[in-house]
C-alpha cells in the first residue's frame, strides 16, 4: 500500500534526496493521517455519544487532536519555510511555535474537561450502553492505527525522517490506548452483571494520556 501510494502521489518517489521529493512524501503522509484520524474521530465520537461512553468519547477527542496536530504542523511547515521579507525580516519560522502553542492549549482544555467528566461518572456512576457495534469499531481503530505506525515508519525510514518515526511511535501509543478502551468495553459485554463503571476509569486513562500529549507539545515550542 505504501509503495502504491507513493507511485500515485509522489513524482519521482524513488529520488529521496531530492527535497522537492522529500516535501511530497511529507504532504502524502500528512493527508492520509489527517484524514483517517478524522475518519476514526467520527465513527467513535458517534458511538460515544450513541452509547453514553465517556471513553470512547476521550479516545475520539484523541484521534482529533492528532489530526488537528497533523494540519497545524503541515501548515506551520509551508509557512515557515518562506523566505523573510519587509514584514517579516527574520522569516515565518516562528509561526510553527505560536500553532503549536494554540494546539497544545486546544489539547489541555479537552483533556481537562475529560477528565472531569470521567472522574464525576466514578463518583456518581452512570454505566454506559452494552453494545458490540462499540466493540467493532474499537477494535477497527485499532488495525488503522496498527497500519499507520506501519506507513509512518516505512516513509521516515525511505526520506530517513525522524519526525515520521515519531509519528509511528505516536501511532502505536494510540493502539495501546484503545486497546485499554476496548478491553474495558468486552469485559462489560461479558460480564453484564459487573457493577464496577470500568468505561468511567479508563475515560481517566484516556483523559491523562491527551493531557500528557498537550504538555509534551508545549514543551516542545520552548
Amino acid at each position: 500500500m505504501t509503495n502504491l501510494l507513493s507511485r500515485l502521489f509522489v513524482r519521482d518517489y524513488k529520488n529521496t534526496s531530492s527535497p522537492v521529493v522529500r516535501r511530497a512524501y511529507g504532504t502524502m503522509v500528512s493527508v492520509v493521517g489527517v484524514v483517517l484520524n478524522i475518519l476514526l474521530f467520527g465513527a467513535k465520537f458517534a458511538v460515544g455519544l450513541l452509547t453514553g461512553s465517556v471513553s470512547i468519547r476521550a479516545d475520539a477527542i484523541n484521534n482529533l487532536s492528532d489530526a488537528g496536530s497533523q494540519i497545524i504542523s503541515f501548515i506551520s511547515f509551508r509557512i515557515s519555510a518562506k523566505p523573510a521579507d519587509r514584514e517579516h525580516p527574520f522569516g515565518h519560522a516562528r509561526i510553527e511555535y505560536v500553532a503549536s502553542m494554540i494546539v497544545s492549549f486546544l489539547i489541555l482544555l479537552i483533556g481537562v474537561e475529560l477528565l472531569k467528566e470521567s472522574v464525576a461518572k466514578i463518583i456518581t456512576p452512570e454505566p454506559p450502553e452494552r453494545s458490540w457495534i462499540s466493540a467493532a469499531v474499537l477494535g477497527g481503530s485499532i488495525l488503522v492505527k496498527l497500519w499507520m505506525a506501519l506507513f509512518n515508519r516505512t516513509v521516515g525510514r525511505r526520506i530517513d525522517s525522524a519526525v515520521m518515526r515519531a509519528t509511528a511511535a505516536d501511532s502505536l501509543s494510540d493502539v495501546l490506548s484503545t486497546g485499554a478502551v476496548l478491553i474495558s468495553t468486552l469485559v462489560m459485554l461479558a460480564f453484564p452483571e459487573l457493577n464496577i463503571n470500568l468505561d468511567a476509569y479508563m475515560g481517566v486513562l484516556v483523559a491523562v494520556l491527551i493531557l500528557v500529549a498537550g504538555v509534551r507539545i508545549l514543551l516542545e515550542t520552548k
